[in-house]
């Protein structure tokens, strides 16, 4: 009897057979399919920021300069300044100093950039023995190229196409870097303007409490670590460019000030800038000096400045709170070279330390910014 009722008390047994019956799985809720989608994810990501780049570039720089300079439009307002004309004060004495900077060095590099051709054909002569080398190799192939050729066809044609001289892309580059600065100023005029304000109606728009002390924290601790990690780290870039000129000017070598220029200024860009301030004091002093001791001095000088500064003093002073994963970095500013060519190599490391902060705050990105952090 308890048998004949059990299907009743416990449901159809049909209801049992389709509740145990389970759909498949789709892939992107296992392992492998959520890191293919999340990869892919990323990638579109990156070229939709290549693609945006005429956009975005200008405010992603104005949004870091602001980050830097908003505490002295703070300090100007706290005078009973309003934050309109205290944000003019700041942008004008940035401005000027720029503008100061780029033309205590432009006579220089203007003379470099005219003596590229003579140049070119000093280290054509100094690397003669190289070059005739890969010349008896091309002679080689072409050759072998004559004798493997079948008779009676006609040589390939070549098709030379005439690019721009160097000093046409020169005027380019330099009227395009000139578009994107003053759109750089203006965004940032208007940034440390009425930041505050867009700030405070963001926090006024989110729905909880809770919600509106995180945007607070994370715009707070954002502003303040990023800002101090800038301004120290550019002040050691300033001391090494300025311990680069003078090392430079005491070995003879010409326009030390625009060496030191040069080395602060690449000095943003984690390793590979040092490399290839150092590949360039190489070639200089090879050029600069008849005899290669004297010219490995230079090389040898400011890989001795840039050891100091990199394993010594950075650490130091920095500390270890805004460290980095060294392979965060060089990914950062593989993605950063890739989306926006050299000024993404600039911007990259700030862009990651402000990322590592932001999933720092988040519950369910805090093993993301466990891997953007260093030791």
């Amino acid at each position: 009897m308890r048998d004949s009722i059990a299907p009743a008390e416990n449901g159809p047994a049909w209801l049992d057979a389709t509740s145990q019956v389970q759909g498949p799985v789709p892939w992107w809720h296992s392992g492998p399919g959520r890191a293919a989608l999340a990869a892919l994810l990323l990638f579109t990501l990156g070229y939709a920021l290549r693609l945006a780049r005429p956009l975005l570039l200008p405010l992603v720089l104005a949004c870091l300069l602001s980050i830097v300079l908003i505490p002295m439009v703070r300090r100007l307002h706290a005078w009973h300044l309003p934050y309109p004309l205290a944000a003019a004060i700041v942008v004008l004495a940035f401005t000027a100093a720029t503008g100061l900077g780029v033309y205590s060095i432009a006579d220089p590099a203007t003379s470099w950039i005219e003596r590229a051709p003579e140049t070119m054909r000093e280290i054509e002569r100094k690397l003669r023995t190289v070059k005739a080398s890969m010349l008896e190799a091309r002679q080689a192939a072409d050759k072998v190229e004559e004798i493997t050729r079948v008779d009676g066809d006609a040589p390939p044609t070549e098709v030379t196409v005439k690019e721009p001289s160097l000093a046409e892309r020169v005027v380019a580059m330099t009227q395009a870097a000139l578009m994107h600065a003053v759109e750089v100023i203006v965004l940032l005029y208007f940034l440390l303007a009425f930041g505050d304000s867009t700030l405070r109606k963001l926090v006024k728009i989110s729905p909880r409490l809770r919600a509106k002390i995180q945007v607070v924290k994370i715009a707070t601790e954002i502003e303040e670590e990023v800002s101090g990690y800038l301004l120290t780290v550019a002040c050691i870039n300033a001391g090494l460019g300025a311990a680069t000129a003078l090392a430079m000017s005491v070995l003879g070598m010409p326009n030390p000030v625009l060496w030191g220029v040069v080395a602060a200024v690449l000095n943003f860009v984690p390793y590979l800038g040092s490399a290839v301030t150092l590949v360039v004091l190489t070639l200089v002093a090879i050029l600069t000096f008849d005899t290669l001791p004297r010219a490995l001095l230079v090389p040898a000088a400011f890989l001795f400045l840039a050891t100091m500064e990199g394993q010594f003093v950075n650490p130091i002073i920095v500390g270890r709170k805004m460290s980095l994963s060294p392979l965060a970095i060089v990914i950062a500013l593989m993605a950063g070279a890739w989306i926006w060519g050299p000024v993404g190599l600039l911007i990259a490391v700030p862009v990651l330390a402000m990322a590592k902060i932001y999933c720092a705050h988040q519950d369910e990105l805090a093993p993301v910014a466990e891997l953007l952090g260093g030791e």
